[in-house]
């Protein structure tokens, strides 16, 4: 296989003279080069201002854009704490801290091929000089010293902007590893947040638990009472009796609940499952008002940590196309050394055996099998990619944020609906119990009564937590406010 022509010139002493054959070969070797062309990028970049956002969103109130600390709406000193040792403690973000300072390496790495590189070299070695070369005598035929010490210096002029556009790249991958650092914060106090409502819910559901197990536990002892004195019969007891298990079964779940989702705060928290065991009862209140900031979602690309990220990737991924279009041109490295040469030691660092060597090298593609059009289209399918990751992630966005209004909107007109339904099965228990103490009733309807109250108290602790829940993440669709939009771009 042809490789590059590598043509290197010495500097002479006298003006150089180019020929006319020199010329044309020049422009023959110019004209033979590898052709970059038909090699474009076929995917283009959303334009947020045409996508259709839907009712949802257009409905929706105006709000600010949330702050860094949003979770604090839930007013929860406790939370606070420990989404605070998550942001410091958890190795997720550990590793995206490590990340940054890798691409910070790299991109440090890709800087230093733009620059001069100049190294020192020293040797000496005992050695036969033939008597057949250029070696003159009293050396020739005999064994002596070879003595060289150089400093060594290469300098690639990147006239196309190869190693620069590399360089640049490396810059935006560092950007993207810091967007990506800022999205694993906001999912990691998302996912705190959502396990710490589900913990308020499991309390308040193990309330309604336990007190639906002592009505079961006292119905059944009327129920015996009422046998005993042949006011009942042992079917209807058996009966009662059947539901026991059940709504122990209930409260040994809902202990269970309990425990697995202190172990998984407690890892959100980075600690192990021990940590769980001192959490306090949550004493969530959300009272924040529902609806959107301005400009969406023109903000929501300079906001989400994720859409920066995929936009740092797409302007990454245009520095490479660069760069992978400037290997098609001639390039120019500059080479040279200066230092000190001799056979023996006698002399080394006199003028006599002072050496040196100055002049360009040009590198010209001719012939490479295809490698160069390879990988450009290897970085042009990639940008391709990126672009689209790009436009995913901003559809996601949307979808997302849709999504959460639509939830947030829906159980508060269920919650509405509940509180009504609960408002009328309270009624009911009321003139239950006022029937039973008036002697027109007995015990057991009351305790069927306080049985639907209960079950209505857990429908409104399921909603509750669907909304704390949406809140959460509405705020992460939004960004978490965890980049400032104003600076997003720098």
């Amino acid at each position: 296989m042809f490789m590059p022509l590598t043509i290197i010139a010495i500097l002479p002493r006298q003006p150089l003279r180019v020929s006319r054959w020199g010329v044309w070969l020049l422009a023959l070797l110019l004209n033979g080069c590898i052709s970059s062309k038909g090699i474009i990028p076929a995917s283009q970049p959303l334009v947020q201002d045409k996508l259709a956002l839907g009712k949802a969103i257009e409905d929706a109130s105006a709000i600010a854009w949330p702050t860094e600390h949003w979770w604090q709406a839930y007013q929860d000193t406790q939370l606070d704490r420990l989404v605070e040792k998550s942001l410091h403690d958890h190795p997720d973000l550990k590793k995206a801290t490590a990340r940054i300072a890798l691409t910070i390496a790299m991109a440090e790495q890709a800087h230093a091929t733009t620059l001069p590189n100049v190294g020192g070299k020293v040797s000496s070695s005992r050695e036969r000089f033939t008597e057949l070369s250029f070696i003159p005598k009293p050396w020739a035929g005999r064994f002596n010293w070879n003595n060289q010490a150089t400093v060594d210096m290469s300098y690639n002029l990147d006239l196309w902007k190869q190693q620069k556009s590399a360089w640049l790249a490396a810059l935006d991958e560092t950007h993207v590893s810091e967007a990506e650092m800022q999205q694993v914060k906001i999912e990691l106090t998302a996912a705190m947040v959502k396990s710490y409502i589900r913990l308020a819910a499991e309390y308040q559901w193990r309330d309604l638990a336990e007190e639906e197990l002592d009505d079961v536990r006292h119905e059944i002892a009327i129920a015996k009472k009422a046998l005993a004195a042949g006011l009942n019969t042992q079917l209807n007891l058996s009966r009662l009796e059947a539901q026991l298990p059940a709504a122990q079964n209930k409260l040994v779940q809902i202990e269970l609940h309990l425990t697995l989702l202190k172990n998984q705060i407690a890892a959100l928290s980075g600690e192990g499952p021990g940590a769980g065991d001192s959490l306090q009862r949550p004493t969530l209140r959300l009272s924040a008002s529902i609806g959107l900031p301005d400009h969406l979602p023109a903000n929501l690309v300079g906001r989400r940590p994720d859409i920066v990220a995929a936009r740092w990737r797409v302007e990454a991924s245009q520095k490479h196309i660069q760069s992978a279009k400037a290997a098609f041109y001639p390039n120019i490295n500059l080479l040279g050394y200066i230092g000190f040469q001799a056979l023996a030691f006698s002399g080394l660092f006199s003028s006599a055996g002072l050496v040196g060597n100055l002049g360009p090298a040009m590198s010209l593609p001719i012939f490479d099998g295809g490698k160069r059009r390879a990988n450009l289209s290897a970085e042009t399918a990639l940008y391709d990619m990126a672009v689209e990751d790009y436009n995913a992630t901003i559809l996601k966005a949307l979808e997302s944020i849709s999504n959460q209004l639509s939830i947030l909107n829906t159980v508060a007109t269920e919650t509405d609906n509940t509180q009504q339904a609960l408002a009328k099965t309270e009624q009911a228990h009321r003139l239950a119990v006022k029937n039973h103490r008036a002697g027109l009733s007995n015990l057991v309807e009351s305790l069927q009564t306080n049985a639907l109250v209960l079950q209505q108290k857990s429908v409104l602790v399921e909603q509750e937590a669907v909304r704390l829940e949406a809140y959460a993440a509405l705020m992460l669709a939004l960004g978490g406010g965890v980049i400032d939009a104003e600076h997003a771009t720098d």
